[in-house]
């Protein structure tokens, strides 16, 4: 069955875009700061004032300047390029957590062994990348696959610390939907692209299996409104899963766009329900990005709907979608300059405080820890449900006022000067309702958002000319001790025969080897069994 209709009214855009795409921006926006038109022309000025005092020193001095390739060692690279290879180290004993080497733009790096990959919705070992020797990357050589590579030179060694990659990342594509086909789960866009969700396991709509290393999050939902309620795709007409009663209309028969849901206690049948995700129609505006494959089509990973969809105040089950997250590292070195941590989220319950909390892990076990950051009030004005986490000044001031006897966090003095150290640094932060969770629709945990933090701030220089900083792996903890137990990231891929654990990264990209904490060996599947 089809749905179809021409849509060309405008709808205001979403008040923001995927996360991902926006650190991103931000990277790209960090690296082009010398480049502003104030210190262009400062730079231009003194081109223009030093040049003829350096020709002419070099006419009185005949003297020829000496230096050394590298005058300091190690060297940070923060860099994002086109990838145009990657190998995987087939013949090492170090199984399914084996480096290789990827290059970006020229560049060879090598990636070491226990590092892994953050992709848009999973993070995955090395090896996970690969079908044989071919890189897992569709259309790789016709379309644009890049990464992001934080590392250091070692040696004169790139080694990276963190990868992530994903097709075209600076993507953000928007429109409306102009077709849906419940039974394939393919929709059109402006009447003109192509998509699916990437779903292997079904949970937004009809399964689709063919790349899912580039799959929708599963356990958190990918596919919502603007501010974080669950949508979905139709399997069928009377799919129960999303059924079409599941999106309200006015009195003249069109979809609302902005809606509150009732209490879940006093919902009737066939009636609105937040427990029960709600169906993308023909006519909604959405800001989506994917992977395209063979055969024209788009693979979507993340979708947000300009919907305005709210839970009732205090009620469960509520929603969480987040929309950027930075963690800087903090380092006791007067010659830098630390970022800040922050986040930003929007939520179906703007009546409700949201905690955001770090999930430190044990390097042998794999549990995790939460380490509260910040528990900080929705706004209640436009833009109702945003959530805003700020670890220095007004921020910091405001979760104290809110909870002044929670501990956790670091702290300082009161008022706007106050500055929360939320180190060290974890590979996910969670985001979580104050009153708690509940069970969601298809498994889903709601009142609750996982995510792998996309943008690592590290210091900087103070002073132009000094020495460049290398990069503190050694601060973040999961890079430097390890994980725990390592699990595939790909939702089709079987358990490990041989469990095997994550640990420190190897070769380490620094000059200093930190510390480790020795685990006993994994017991067996067959063992345990």
């Amino acid at each position: 069955m089809t749905q179809s209709r021409n849509f060309f009214n405008p709808i205001p855009s979403r008040l923001w875009t995927v996360y991902k795409r926006t650190l991103t921006f931000e990277f790209y926006v960090t690296a082009m700061l010398l480049y502003t038109p104030g210190r262009l022309l400062r730079a231009t000025l003194a081109l223009i004032l030093v040049s003829p005092l350096v020709h002419g020193a070099k006419n009185v001095t005949n003297v020829t300047p000496t230096g050394t390739t590298r005058p300091y060692d190690p060297s940070p690279f923060n860099l994002i390029g086109t990838v145009s290879a990657m190998s995987c180290n087939e013949t090492d004993t170090d199984g399914p957590l084996a480096g290789g080497t990827i290059t970006v733009d020229g560049m060879v790096i090598t990636v070491p062994k226990n590092l892994l990959v953050t992709l848009p919705s999973i993070s995955v070992a090395w090896p996970e990348l690969f079908d044989g020797e071919t890189p897992s990357l569709p259309l790789l050589g016709s379309v644009s696959w890049e990464a992001t590579v934080f590392g250091n030179i070692v040696q004169g060694q790139p080694i990276a610390g963190l990868i992530y990659i994903t097709q075209e990342s600076t993507q953000i594509l928007q429109g409306f939907i102009t077709e849906i086909d419940y039974t394939t789960g393919h929709f059109f866009v402006n009447n003109e692209i192509e998509a699916v969700l990437n779903d292997p396991l079904g949970q937004y709509g009809p399964v689709y299996t063919d790349y899912p290393l580039w799959t929708v999050d599963a356990q958190n939902p990918s596919v919502t409104t603007s501010t974080g309620f669950p949508l979905c795709i139709p399997r069928n007409s009377t799919d129960a899963d999303c059924p079409l009663t599941n999106r309200p209309v006015d009195g003249d028969g069109f979809y609302l766009t902005t809606f509150t849901f009732g209490d879940p206690a006093t919902v009737a049948p066939g009636e609105p329900d937040p427990r029960i995700m709600a169906p993308l129609v023909v006519g909604d505006y959405i800001t989506f990005s994917g992977i395209k494959v063979p055969g024209g089509l788009l693979t979507v990973y993340s979708l947000s709907a300009n919907l305005g969809f709210y839970t009732a105040a205090g009620t469960k089950p509520a929603y969480i979608s987040p929309a950027t997250a930075t963690y800087a590292i903090q380092v006791a070195d007067p010659t830098v300059e630390a970022g800040e941590t922050r986040a930003t989220a929007f939520v179906t319950d703007p009546s409700t405080p949201v905690e955001w909390y770090a999930i430190d892990v044990d390097p042998c076990t794999g549990e995790g820890t939460e380490r509260d950051i910040l528990l900080v009030e929705p706004e209640p004005a436009a833009p109702i449900g945003r959530v805003v986490f700020r670890t220095s000044g007004g921020g910091a001031a405001r979760r104290r006022e809110l909870i002044p006897e929670k501990k956790g966090g670091g702290g300082g003095g009161g008022g706007g000067g106050v500055t929360i150290d939320a180190s060290p640094p974890t590979r996910e932060v969670g985001f979580r309702y104050s009153s708690g969770t509940s069970a969601g629709p298809k498994g889903l945990i709601a009142g609750q958002y996982i995510q792998p933090i996309f943008f690592f701030v590290f210091p900087e220089l103070i002073a132009f000319g000094g020495n460049e900083v290398g990069n503190q792996f050694d601060m973040m903890p999961f890079l430097a001790m390890g994980s725990g137990p390592y699990e595939p990231g790909n939702y089709l891929s079987a358990p490990l025969d041989t469990p095997t654990t994550v640990g420190q990264l190897l070769p380490w990209p620094g000059d200093i080897v930190p510390g480790t904490t020795a685990c006993a060996p994994l017991a067996s599947a067959t063992a345990s069994a």
